[in-house]
């Protein structure tokens, strides 16, 4: 990977419906050029393309960080049946004070309960729960996340 695909990488994560021709003229390259580096970084690098949705105006007025701890040697176990539950956005194993982190965004505080509750709760090899419901989105970056399956 070099500058110019770089620089490709930079305009598609600022508006992912750039026209080959508006990146062509932004890194300095023909047309043609963008069209074959744009299917190399996809077939290396780019993993997709999303539509960011209005979590909010979408019914999805609550983002909880979850913290779980597990049993020993359960949190992959754990981690890949909580990754299979609906309103869950991101699942991370982790080293620290706890296992794993849990990004949930589902419609109300009825809902977060229900998940934590009586799914979350229920997956065999947890000792402990943490939720923490998020106030204010400061930074989020979503064309920097990507976890390869």
């Amino acid at each position: 990977m070099d500058e110019t695909d770089r620089k490709i990488i930079e305009i598609l994560r600022k508006n992912a419906r750039s026209s080959y021709k508006e990146i062509a003229k932004n890194a300095n390259i023909t047309d043609v050029a963008v069209l074959k580096r744009i299917k190399k970084l996809e077939e290396s690098i780019i993993r997709g393309y999303v539509a960011l949705v209005d979590q909010k105006a979408y019914g999805k007025e609550i983002t909880a960080i979850v913290s779980i701890k597990c049993e020993p040697a359960k949190s992959a176990y754990v981690a890949e049946e909580v990754a299979k539950l609906e309103d869950i956005s991101e699942v991370y194993t982790t080293v620290g004070d706890c296992d794993i982190i849990v990004k949930i965004r589902t419609a109300n505080l009825d809902s977060l309960k229900d998940l934590v509750e009586r799914k979350i709760s229920m997956i065999r090899g947890i000792n402990e729960i943490r939720t923490n419901i998020v106030f204010n989105c400061i930074k989020e970056d979503v064309s920097l996340v990507s976890c390869k399956k």
